[in-house]
Order: C-alpha cells, then structure tokens, then sequence
C-alpha cells in the first residue's frame, strides 16, 4: 500500500477516535450530571428527614414523599449502570479504532525504511558502477 494512502487512513481513524473520544467525554459528563443529582437528592431527603421529625405535621406527608424519593434513586442509579456500560463500550471501540490506527502507523513506518532502504541501496549500485568505470578508465589509460 502507498504510503500516502496510508497517511489517509491514518488521519481517517484519527478523526474517528476523536470523535469517539468527544461522544465518551459527553457521556462521562452526564454520568457526572446524574450522580451531582443523585447527591442533591439525598441531600435534600436528609433535610426532610429532620424537618419530618422536628415537625410532627410534616411527618404525615414524609412517607411518600421518601418512597418517591426512593424510586427517582433508583432510577438515576439504573441510568448510571446504563451510562456505565455505554461507557465501557465506547472505551472498546476507542481501543479497537486506535488499534488500527497504530497498525496503519506501524505499516507506514516500514515502508518508508524499505522504501530509504531501495534507495539507499540503488544509490550504492551507481556508486558502484561509477568506481567500476572509473577503475576500467584508469586500468586503459595509465597516466
């Protein structure tokens, strides 16, 4: 393969490994979103807790209040498992893409030292024939 086909798919899997890389960045930033919430909710269900058990009215209403607390928990921790696995996913398809990235590198590399390798080989031929005719001119005509 030429390497400057090489050198495209080089840039074509860079661009998709940082695209991955930004998707995986704005899935991490939800998780985070998600567990601030979670905390600002527990947070504020301690807050009722207390105002339950400093307040004997308020008590009444705090049963379904943290029931329902409960379940949107519950949910946001189900999401976090969600996001967690689209996470990991993500990261494996960033590995695989860097994965043939590096290969495509490691190609190139190879051929650009077969490639200064040929050179450096026909280089030394025609010096080589230089020196050989130059001999054969001095071997007729000594001076």
């Amino acid at each position: 393969m030429a390497i400057k086909a090489m050198n495209t798919l080089i840039k074509l899997h860079k661009r998709r490994v940082d695209v991955m890389r930004r998707e995986m960045i704005a899935i991490e930033e939800e998780r985070k979103q998600l567990l601030q919430l979670s905390e600002r909710l527990r947070e504020e269900h301690a807050r009722e807790a207390r105002l339950a058990t400093e307040e004997p009215k308020m008590a009444g209403f705090f049963g379904a209040y943290s029931a329902r607390m409960k379940q949107r928990q519950e949910g946001i921790k189900q999401e976090v498992k969600q996001l967690d696995a689209k996470i990991a996913e993500k990261a494996e398809a960033i590995r695989e893409e860097f994965s043939e990235q590096k290969k495509y590198e490691i190609a190139r590399e190879h051929a650009k030292k077969r490639l200064a390798e040929q050179a450096r080989i026909r280089l030394q031929e025609r010096f080589d024939e230089i020196g050989a005719q130059q001999y054969l001119r001095q071997k007729d005509n000594p001076i």
